[in-house]
């Protein structure tokens, strides 16, 4: 075997196995994905009720504040009454008293309505808060584990790099850049042996002519069909027929 089919048929090893620690490495977010997306559902859930709660909590700050404010109204207006003089200003006086009182109640029955919300949108808070902990303890937990494999990955990746540089620097920059670019075109098989005639690639066959050449292994040459890089390989009574 020449010695550039040696460092190709090596090449395709390393970017081989290059090409299988990516896709593992794509893969692995994947396992933490619906958990990911229960976690960020949950989470949205729990900050939208957040914000209901917040709204009501303003809301049943100022119904009180307003009925608190029309009770001392209430109460002045009470006092007032022993010094009015007249009997009209006196039922007057009542009158408002009355209406402020009636005001207080409406005010009352939506503080109550808010009240009712208020305990319920506390409860579901509770929950998803409870639930939003929980799952994001999980989610950090699947996570350190993930970052600690995909370093790993990336540790495996730049080392086949490596490797795969200084394997390719016994190769003709040329020849180098085509057989990258047949790996890529043909899923990661960029060099494959000859045998019985055809490519062992695409399986197609290949003229006797250039099978006989290919035995000669002393030049590099590529499958008419699919363009792959293809070199000699066959038992010794096919040798000895070339």
């Amino acid at each position: 075997m020449m010695k550039n089919v040696k460092i190709l048929l090596d090449l395709q090893e390393i970017m081989s196995r290059s090409w299988i620690v990516e896709r593992e490495k794509q893969r692995v977010p994947l396992e933490v994905a619906d958990l990911k997306s229960l976690f960020e559902e949950r989470e949205a859930k729990f900050l939208a009720t957040r914000q209901e709660f917040e709204q009501l909590q303003k809301e049943k700050r100022e119904k009180e504040r307003e009925i608190e404010e029309e009770r001392d109204k209430v109460e002045r207006a009470k006092a007032k009454l022993m010094s009015i003089k007249t009997n009209k200003e006196y039922y007057d006086m009542l009158k408002e008293i009355e209406a402020t009182k009636r005001s207080n109640t409406t005010r009352e029955d939506e503080l109550l309505s808010i009240l009712s919300r208020y305990e319920e949108v506390e409860k579901r808070l509770a929950e998803f808060s409870g639930e939003v902990k929980e799952l994001g303890a999980r989610y950090r937990e699947r996570m350190v584990d993930i970052e600690a494999r995909m370093a790993k990955f990336d540790r495996d990746i730049s080392q086949l790099q490596a490797k795969k540089k200084e394997v390719a620097m016994g190769l003709d920059a040329g020849l180098a850049r085509r057989f990258e670019m047949i790996f890529d075109r043909r899923d990661g098989i960029a060099i494959v042996p000859a045998r019985n005639q055809s490519c062992t690639g695409c399986h197609m066959n290949i003229s006797p002519q250039l099978f006989n050449l290919l035995q000669r292994d002393d030049r590099i040459y590529s499958c008419p069909n699919c363009n792959r890089i293809i070199y000699f390989e066959g038992d010794a009574a096919e040798q000895a027929s070339g």
